[in-house]
């Protein structure tokens, strides 16, 4: 007990270290989150542009399958959050992005249904980039930083594209800024667990 509290200068500054290093290392997001609406927003974009073409009416509510997602991401966000030992004041703050992002999306996207807005990938694409960029400036986590970056520049080419080609941007966009990030996040995230075995 006696040694324990007697710690030399450069053992406190060791120990301090380290434990800052293990918070660091202990962060790992699984990607599972990038990648489950990365694939369900280019599912939904390709379908919605194919049924354009078919006029099957079962396509028309292709979109509800973004409500049926929000299942498995309140259940992935629990199994996360309950093997962190260590959270940061910087993830709350980014989880307020996100929720925030959440509630935008859901009331665009409510005006969207009742105002039959076709004109609408260069907002939702805008809106896509705000926490994507906000993820990876935060947590300097490059692919996800370029990901906000490309959303707002396909924003900006998706006010040239009629509909519904400018489907096809919106999947660009969900490609690049979740699903790659997510790959990214998957790969970094097993590595991690292999190396902590």
């Amino acid at each position: 007990m006696e040694q324990e509290k007697n710690l030399s200068r450069e053992q406190s500054l060791e120990l301090i270290t380290s434990m800052i290093s293990q918070a660091k290392n202990d962060y790992f997001d699984t990607g599972i989150s990038a990648l489950l609406w990365g694939s369900v927003i280019i599912f939904c974009s390709l379908a919605t542009y194919v049924n354009q073409r078919l006029q099957w009416t079962v396509l028309n509510y292709i979109w509800f399958l973004t409500v049926a997602a929000f299942v498995p991401q309140v259940i992935i966000s629990i199994r996360e959050g309950r093997r962190r030992r260590y959270k940061s004041h910087q993830s709350d703050l980014i989880g307020g992005v996100w929720i925030s992002y959440a509630i935008a999306i859901f009331l665009f996207s409510y005006v969207d249904y009742v105002l039959n807005i076709r004109q609408d990938a260069p907002i939702y694409l805008t809106l896509f980039g705000i926490p994507t960029f906000a993820t990876g400036y935060g947590r300097k986590f490059i692919p996800m930083l370029i990901g906000g970056l490309a959303c707002w520049g396909l924003a900006i080419l998706a006010l040239y594209i009629p509909y519904p080609n400018a489907l096809f941007l919106m999947a660009a966009g969900a490609l690049l800024a979740w699903f790659i990030p997510g790959l990214f996040l998957r790969r970094c995230y097993l590595k991690a667990k292999r190396q902590h075995v």
